[in-house]
């Protein structure tokens, strides 16, 4: 059985998408646990030019599955053809691509599935991963069972290995063996646009000023973004705040919205439910800002204040703009 870390490598606009990076990243450090290397599927357009580059992150072999723009599930005959000759594991990104690819290979050739996942690693030639179960209240420990067929696809959750910057490596590149024709190669886009700038960077912001329930609707969102564009992040939000329609869906973050990992969070007006935590409880620092002095959110924030954010979060704001201007 091969020992090689594959995974799916996203492409567009001749660069690589972050989580094709992160998990060149994290398949690399499998691929060391498993004796094997790290072997990227990559598509999209400019996959042909770029897919060396992915050497730098810690890929040592790529296999281009196609260059053009077009829907990812057109790619997944020549992913399927390509996995056929295994490898331990295929890690696919929890993105709505990464969804689509990885469901058609496990469907397809009838492959194990784990995720979304947190964690994974190789200990004496097994696959492990963990991943929240039960609304983020347990954590469970999965392997494939023995004679399972491989590779297993792995499900993996955004920010969940740190990628590799500096590197100088260069995979080698190779072109994905002939495929069956099938329908998933004709699918076709029958209308896109282009999502908000804010929206989009969300889950690469480093800094995250998030509202919930307590903003008490739409205009409350105003003293977040003031707060959050002095210092240079991006807006979320709860659930609860998503639900009510205070805000677009896309910038939720929580067990059902976005997984996050800045470096600062602050949180105005959330209480801290387990299905929000699991959505950013990897950021390096949490500023909690809420009313009640006994909101879940306290117990794992580094800095909590206990007051009215309409009054903390615009004196904040102004602090930062007198300090920057000083």
């Amino acid at each position: 059985m091969s020992t090689d870390i594959l995974f799916l490598a996203e492409f567009a606009d001749g660069a690589p998408a972050r989580s094709a990076i992160e998990l060149a990243t994290g398949a690399a450090e499998l691929a060391s646990q498993s004796g094997g290397v790290a072997v990227a599927l990559a598509y999209g357009s400019g996959a042909a030019s770029g897919a060396a580059s992915l050497g730098a992150h810690g890929a040592a072999r790529a296999i281009v599955l196609g260059d053009e723009d077009r829907p990812a599930i057109t790619y997944a005959p020549a992913a399927v053809a390509s996995a056929r000759d295994g490898g331990l594991a295929l890690l696919a990104p929890a993105t709505p691509n990464g969804r689509d690819l990885a469901a058609a290979l496990v469907g397809l050739l009838d492959l194990p599935a784990f995720g979304p996942v947190r964690t994974a690693g190789v200990t004496d030639g097994v696959l492990e991963t963990e991943q929240a179960t039960l609304q983020g209240s347990v954590i469970t420990t999965s392997r494939p069972v023995d004679g399972a067929p491989t590779p297993a696809v792995v499900l993996v959750l955004a920010n969940t290995f740190t990628p590799a910057e500096g590197g100088s490596g260069t995979a080698e590149v190779a072109e994905a063996p002939g495929a069956d024709d099938s329908a998933l190669s004709k699918a076709s886009v029958v209308e896109s646009h282009e999502a908000e700038a804010k929206v989009v960077n969300l889950e690469e912001a480093s800094v995250i000023v998030a509202g919930g329930r307590g903003v008490a609707g739409e205009a409350g969102f105003g003293p977040l973004r003031e707060l959050a564009a002095e210092l240079g992040g991006a807006v979320g939000a709860s659930r609860a705040a998503a639900d009510a329609g205070w805000i677009a869906y896309q910038l939720q973050i929580g067990q059902t919205g976005k997984v996050v990992k800045p470096s600062l969070y602050i949180g105005a007006g959330i209480s801290g439910a387990i299905q929000h935590r699991v959505g950013m409880q990897t950021a390096e620092h949490v500023v909690a800002i809420n009313k009640d002095p006994d909101a879940p959110i306290g117990e794992f924030a580094d800095l909590f204040v206990v007051g009215d954010l309409f009054q903390i979060v615009p004196a904040l704001t102004e602090e930062i703009r007198r300090r920057k201007g000083a």
